[in-house]
């Protein structure tokens, strides 16, 4: 399998969890500027979305989109229990949460990064984000995972997100329970592999 990825994006939490799952795999970086990889070959002939993460397979399928590729990963890998067996209420809620990731917190950043957003579209949507990430601080203010009582696949999710906070204005500090999770996971060896494999560097375990 090989891994189309750019740095620090939402694909780092398919590196980690292919990570988790112990499956090999290798990766190949995409120029976001260019839509390229290194080799010149424009990336949207992999994947026409023209973003990450892009997971290609060995019989030649494209994987695309965080859920649909971190499921795939929990089938080839079950004792990984990456979101958990089917029919189970651990399943469940990590389905649960990684819906809830991906509609109402990654997707309340995208503005947030565009040059091109109103003054008053970012106020608006900044405060949008808050509220939703109140609601990860809630859950969180009992537990130490999302879903069940080990690291998930929401959980490497939220992390990757939870990455991005700094990048917007918004102070990790001001959901202490969101920071205690991050810095919990960013302590998983397969969370560390995966960012040296970025050249990134950890962010609150080494402080």
């Amino acid at each position: 399998m090989n891994l189309y990825f750019f740095p620090g994006a939402c694909s780092l939490a398919i590196n980690i969890a292919l990570r988790e799952a112990k499956l090999p795999f290798t990766m190949t970086e995409v120029d976001y500027t260019t839509r390229r990889v290194s080799d010149g070959t424009d990336f949207r002939t992999v994947n026409p979305k023209g973003y990450v993460p892009a997971l290609l397979l060995e019989d030649g399928r494209c994987l695309t989109e965080v859920i649909a590729i971190l499921d795939y990963i929990d089938f080839e890998a079950p004792n990984a229990d990456l979101i958990g067996r089917r029919g189970t209420r651990q399943r469940q809620l990590a389905l649960e949460w990684l819906g809830f990731l991906s509609t109402e917190i990654h997707k309340s950043f995208s503005p947030l990064f565009r040059p091109d957003t109103p003054a008053a579209f970012l106020k608006t949507g900044r405060r949008h984000l808050e509220k939703r990430l109140s609601i990860l601080e809630d859950r969180l203010s009992s537990r130490s995972c999302l879903a069940g009582n080990a690291p998930s696949a929401a959980d490497f999710y939220l992390f990757t997100l939870s990455r991005w906070m700094g990048d917007v204005g918004l102070q990790m500090d001001s959901w202490p329970n969101i920071s205690k999770h991050f810095v919990r996971i960013e302590t998983c060896s397969s969370v560390q592999n995966a960012l040296i494999s970025e050249n990134l560097c950890p962010q609150m375990s080494t402080q």
